[in-house]
């Protein structure tokens, strides 16, 4: 992910956006086309609005609530008789580790990136609300308002990805549906049992999750 956003730059080969390599890239206005939400919620001492404004300084109320309502936590504007302008953090409202990773997610989406990335979002939650954010990330992926991405090690979070790419040792061994992996029988299959409690797999391994579109995005 961090070849991806320009964070890094390949030693080897090249990245490319729409047939554009990230060489040629202006990673600026690329990067304004991105939302990306990782295990780490990095929130700061202010309000509710300050923090989401942080990746779209003019964002109104009104978008800011509503990419709140897609992150499953608008009521937290809503309970508080200072609505947006409350404050949170070590002097105002107490956050859960789920409430801080939805405000996060809601954050990602006021931009209404073109490209939004999932690492491990919900890897550093218990299970109960690792469950409620996944189910959240499946309905914001469901409505294919962009192309959404999601790097996850628990197969539940990213079952319902159009294609899913396993990774063993840093390349892609398998590729295809959920469906389609299971019948295949291998690693994926593998992975699979042993996380539903049917046999153990002998090494951890990572699983990316991609849409199965091309990356628009605007390179201008």
């Amino acid at each position: 992910m961090k070849l991806l956003v320009g964070l890094y730059t390949p030693l080897s080969g090249e990245v490319f956006y729409n047939d554009i390599s990230t060489r040629d890239l202006r990673y600026n206005q690329a990067r304004r086309q991105i939302g990306f939400v990782t295990q780490e919620t990095h929130l700061f001492a202010g309000t509710i609005r300050e923090n989401l404004q942080l990746v779209k300084p003019d964002a109104t109320d009104e978008e800011i609530l509503e990419a709140m309502r897609q992150a499953s936590c608008a009521y937290l504007a809503e309970k508080s008789p200072e609505g947006l302008d409350t404050p949170i953090g070590e002097r105002g409202m107490k956050l859960s580790g789920g409430e801080k990773q939805r405000l996060s997610i809601a954050r990602a989406l006021v931009r209404e990136p073109r490209l939004l990335i999932f690492d491990e979002a919900t890897s550093a939650l218990d299970s109960l609300t690792e469950e409620q954010i996944t189910a959240t990330v499946r309905g914001i992926s469901a409505r294919s308002t962009q192309i959404t991405i999601l790097i996850a090690h628990r197969l539940s979070a990213i079952m319902h990805a159009g294609t899913i790419h396993v990774l063993e040792k840093g390349r892609i061994v398998e590729s295809g549906s959920h469906e389609a992996l299971l019948e295949g029988k291998g690693l994926y299959y593998a992975m699979w049992r042993q996380q539903i409690g049917e046999r153990p797999v002998p090494h951890a391994q990572k699983v990316v999750v991609a849409s199965d579109e091309a990356v628009d995005i605007d390179a201008g």
